[in-house]
């Protein structure tokens, strides 16, 4: 249980780091190792703004720190933004902590899948069992989720001492009710 919920945790994180790279319009392809953990390589960086604050703001940033490896699809600040300021206020209730963790789990596939190893249609299943397709022409990447969205790639292969990271500008979800996205 303290395993997932760390887990959950760090997607949240990993959210929020990358709504704030969905700001950028062009693949950034890094590929750089930062020597840190997933956590610790999102601190201090524009992009990640949103997700750092929904982890500390919720309490989940506790435990968002797993061992790994882990690959993380991390929505920019951004992707939050189209949530609207009602379902982004809504899910930072206390009431609403495990759907939060569940939203940010969604976000997290167990494994380091750089993209060098992603394949155009491959599926890729999430830490709550969700499956997740790999659309990749090229250098473009995008991840569809169970509902029909589909995220694009905006920075990939950031490699931290417990897996990797990849920002994205959509929130992903199954479960996401439509009417809250913008």
């Amino acid at each position: 249980m303290l395993k997932n919920q760390c887990v959950i945790a760090l997607c949240t994180l990993l959210l929020t780091a990358s709504s704030l790279f969905a700001q950028q319009d062009t693949l950034q392809a890094s590929g750089k190792a930062t020597g840190q953990s997933m956590l610790a390589s999102m601190q201090g960086k524009p992009d990640y703004t949103t997700i750092l604050q929904i982890l500390n703001e919720s309490g989940l940033d506790k435990q968002a720190n797993p061992a790994g490896p882990y690959t993380i699809f991390v929505p920019n600040n951004g992707a939050f933004y189209e949530l609207g300021d009602a379902t982004l206020k809504g899910l930072l209730l206390p009431s609403s902590k495990k759907r939060l963790s569940r939203i940010l789990a969604y976000h997290v596939i167990r494994g380091s899948y750089t993209s060098d190893k992603l394949r155009d249609g491959q599926t890729l299943t999430n830490v709550l069992g969700q499956i997740l397709v790999v659309h990749k022409q090229g250098d473009n990447i995008t991840i569809a989720d169970g509902r029909g969205t589909v995220a694009d790639v905006i920075e990939r292969d950031i490699r931290a001492t417990n897996g990797v990271i990849y920002t994205i500008n959509k929130v992903l979800e199954k479960n996401l009710p439509q009417a809250d996205v913008r």
